[in-house]
């Protein structure tokens, strides 16, 4: 039965902690106030608590309400003076990953549904355990000894099937446990042959904790994971409570114990999915790890990788992804060290801010670079998604994580999303700038009807409607005509221009009526015609025309004239140029190899240069040229009554 009443959410991040309290408002769950701040995690405080009541004071302060009681702890349920609150909701992407042995029985079975598993929590896979794995019961031994886990995840056997087999392997654990230093023993988790688990309590209940699980595989076909996902966020709690004090003063007040953050992105992806009968995307990249979850043909993959962040794990995500690929998103030559120095020094400080043009560039190149390769990495194992190529067309993108939702301009957060992500066809793109997302798996369990109101309604920030061009543009080459019609009636016909990314900045409640012919070669979703209604944003609606798949230029030159440009079409901005002095490359000295890659043209991109490598710089046309609508000749001749410019109509 759902659990009506008040909420207050809490995520605690490597650096920033943010707090949401939801209440009914004329009979919907709305957000009622919000705050962001620094997390109190690690030293000098080291106790996320103390943090989360300086952000708790302050919502007091603004709603007039009452949530500690006298011993410093979150009044539950709400009373009568509306003191308190009724679910208290915690999660947590801070810290290190959950190191997991992974036990079962055959690879391709057993194993890799344990892996899709435990691929919605901070979960590191440090050795496996198989029947085909070729060790001998001392190298077993010695891979759950050596290293080191937090957590034994057992799985393998259909229900009521074959218990020899993977009843040996267990014979093996429970002799790691037994010679394993009670505080130090990790916590088992058992998704196994349900007819093993009496057996399994006798062998591991008394040696340690044992959390148990539907068969995450109970027979060939299926595979069922809501059992062993709540198990996993119990774990994780007490991961949590045992690894440092930081958690411990909070655990025990909530609602749910310190949940992780990626089943929530799970759950959301698929109920977009579901309510927009199509492909979703949802991404979050933060300090220290980052998640992507694709649904795709109904099925959900998700990925989330320890090692690539912006802050903590900066120099990781370097390491993983290349200098020289971080170089070929930047408009400059970077001096020698420059991008090490850089990705080391967020590292240490990874609360620090770009400070000046520069640092901004390299921040976005590391994560333009890292969540490409995040992708790329995705589409390889996702069966659903070709590995090369264009990406099918995706219905909804959400993102979350202060890189892709606060940068400051709505439309600069869609251009980085497009950049990162390289969505195709027409796709919603919803932020999540709250941190609301984190805490949804929990209240849909909790609250079904907040949760979907919340995302229905203002829990997440509608950036607006991205329309990507398929096809490889020439610079300034039409790639289609749109005629632009409004709700007065008034309208406009225009050409869009290859290397452009257009902004129309159409508030929420706008609606326009869009008729786009693309050009020979073009198309948008695999459509060349498109009639659309489409209401607009925060951003508004947006064009893509530098094609799909987009590259950047291979050259620092071609880089430096084109992405300021990029961010002048998104905002509305004037460009800032890149410096004269930014376009020397370096001077190499006899025997510096660093010096000799620095002064090396920056940078030819891993895949086949495409056309944009010829892009020229973009010179300002404020002014539309009118076109007869539908005629795909790109020297159609100009419609004299109608000289009305894209922005003028919307004002």
């Amino acid at each position: 039965m759902a659990q009506a009443g008040s909420i207050l959410t809490a995520d605690f991040g490597s650096i920033h902690t943010r707090v949401v309290l939801v209440d009914v408002v004329d009979g919907e769950y709305r957000i009622v106030a919000r705050e962001r701040g620094l997390s109190t995690l690690g030293y000098p405080v080291d106790d996320v608590g103390v943090g989360l009541q300086r952000l708790i004071n302050h919502i007091e302060e603004v709603t007039g309400r009452q949530f500690y009681d006298s011993s410093g702890q979150i009044i539950t349920p709400e009373d009568n003076s509306r003191r308190g609150v009724d679910t208290f909701i915690t999660t947590s992407s801070a810290g290190h990953p959950i190191r997991a042995v992974m036990v079962g029985l055959m690879p391709e079975i057993s194993l890799t549904t344990a892996l899709r598993a435990i691929s919605s929590a901070y979960v590191e896979p440090v050795a496996q355990i198989h029947l085909r794995d070729g060790l001998s019961e001392e190298e077993r031994l010695n891979a759950l000894m050596l290293s080191r886990p937090d957590l034994i995840f057992i799985a393998g056997g259909t229900d009521d099937g074959a218990q020899t087999a993977l009843l040996n392997i267990l014979q093996t654990v429970q002799l790691a446990l037994r010679i394993t230093d009670p505080t130090l023993r990790p916590t088992i988790i058992y998704a196994g042959n349900h007819a093993l688990t009496e057996t399994v309590e006798t062998m591991f209940g008394e040696l340690t904790t044992l959390l148990r699980a539907s068969n995450i595989r109970p027979n060939m076909e299926d595979e069922s994971f809501e059992s062993v996902l709540v198990e996993l966020g119990k774990a994780y709690d007490e991961h949590r409570e045992t690894h440092g004090n930081s958690f411990v003063s909070v655990a025990n007040m909530t609602s749910t114990g310190i949940l992780p953050t990626p089943q929530s992105y799970v759950a959301v992806a698929e109920y977009f999915a579901q309510v927009n009968k199509g492909d979703v995307l949802a991404v979050d990249i933060g300090s220290t790890s980052s998640i992507l979850v694709g649904v795709f043909n109904k099925q959900t993959s998700t990925r989330i990788s320890t090692t690539k962040g912006l802050g903590h794990s900066a120099y990781t995500l370097l390491q993983e992804v290349g200098e020289d690929t971080v170089a070929a998103w930047l408009p400059f030559y970077p001096t020698t060290g420059e991008i090490r120095d850089y990705a080391m020094n967020k590292a240490v400080r990874p609360s620090s801010l770009p400070m000046n043009l520069r640092e901004l560039y390299l921040e976005h190149a590391l994560l333009r670079a890292g969540l490409r390769q995040m992708m790329q990495n995705a589409r390889n194992l996702w069966t659903e998604v070709e590995g090369v190529g264009a990406l099918d067309p995706v219905k909804a993108i959400i993102a979350g994580g202060a890189a892709l939702t606060n940068t400051g301009n709505a439309a600069y957060n869609m251009l980085l999303i497009a950049d990162c992500l390289q969505p195709t066809g027409i796709t919603e793109i919803k932020t999540d700038p709250y941190g609301l997302i984190p805490a949804m798996s929990a209240l849909a369990r909790l609250n079904p009807d907040a949760a979907v109101q919340l995302l229905e309604g203002d829990g997440l920030e509608h950036l607006g409607v991205l329309l990507s061009i398929d096809g490889q543009p020439t610079f300034d080459k039409v790639v289609a005509h749109l005629k632009i019609t409004t709700s007065e009636g008034d309208s406009v016909k225009s050409e869009l221009r290859g290397g452009h990314f257009l902004t129309l900045p159409v508030p929420h409640d706008v609606t326009l009526d869009i008729r786009i012919t693309c050009s020979r070669g073009f198309s948008i979703g695999g459509k060349r015609r498109l009639h659309l209604k489409l209401a607009g944003g925060t951003a508004g609606i947006v064009f893509d025309a530098r094609g799909r798949v987009f590259r950047p230029p291979t050259t620092v030159e071609d880089r430096a004239a084109q992405m300021p440009r990029w961010v002048s079409d998104a905002t509305d901005d004037d460009a800032i140029p890149i410096p004269e002095e930014w376009l020397i490359a370096p001077t190499a000295s006899v025997g510096d190899d660093d010096l000799l890659r620095a002064s090396t043209p920056q940078t030819k991109a891993t895949d086949s240069a495409s056309a944009l490598d010829e892009l020229a710089v973009l010179e300002d046309d404020d002014d539309f040229l009118d076109i007869i609508g539908g005629d795909d000749d790109e020297d159609a001749p100009a419609d004299d009554d109608d000289d009305m410019d894209l922005r003028d109509l919307l004002e």
